[in-house]
């Protein structure tokens, strides 16, 4: 178990990450993760009596991005190429369940629920639920991003990957 201060801290940084994803600071948000970071949605897999069951490392995935991918995507999005978010989404994200495990290198392996709403002109919504498993990695007194898997609970995905969690 961690301390309560820690948990808080931990928290307000995961609070201040999804508010930079709301209000579409892109930038400011590809900042929280290191140069090595991961990004990866593994595939969902529908299995009998494995109901947490994902394709594995290096198998299907909706995304699998390193930092550089992740900047090109964020820099399409911006672009007027990305036709598809012209005028762009309203995204509200939530966090919560946040379970932290501290480890002996001083990186945080952190999990949490998260629930992401996504708002399309006047016509299209999105619920998006699932998990995020993040490691932490200390920096100065707060951390950056070294991995981030996300695991939805939805099997197929209702629109373009557009969106970040």
């Amino acid at each position: 178990m961690v301390s309560a201060e820690l948990q808080h801290r931990v928290e307000q940084f995961l609070y201040r990450e999804v508010r930079l994803l709301s209000e579409l600071r892109l930038e400011e948000w590809l900042d929280l993760f290191t140069d090595d970071a991961r990004y990866w949605m593994p595939a969902r897999e529908t299995v009998a009596d494995q109901p947490d069951a994902v394709a594995a490392d290096g198998e299907m995935a909706f995304f699998d991005d390193d930092k550089t991918f992740l900047a090109a995507r964020i820099e399409r999005l911006q672009s007027s190429l990305a036709h598809a978010e012209r005028p762009p989404s309203r995204m509200r994200y939530f966090i919560s369940n946040v379970e932290i495990e501290e480890m002996d290198n001083g990186e945080l392996d952190i999990r949490c629920n998260l629930l992401a709403y996504q708002s399309r002109l006047e016509r299209t919504e999105v619920t998006y639920v699932g998990r995020r498993e993040d490691r932490l990695r200390p920096e100065g007194d707060s951390w950056r991003i070294a991995l981030r898997k996300v695991i939805l609970d939805q099997t197929l995905v209702p629109r373009t990957m557009s969106t970040f969690f």
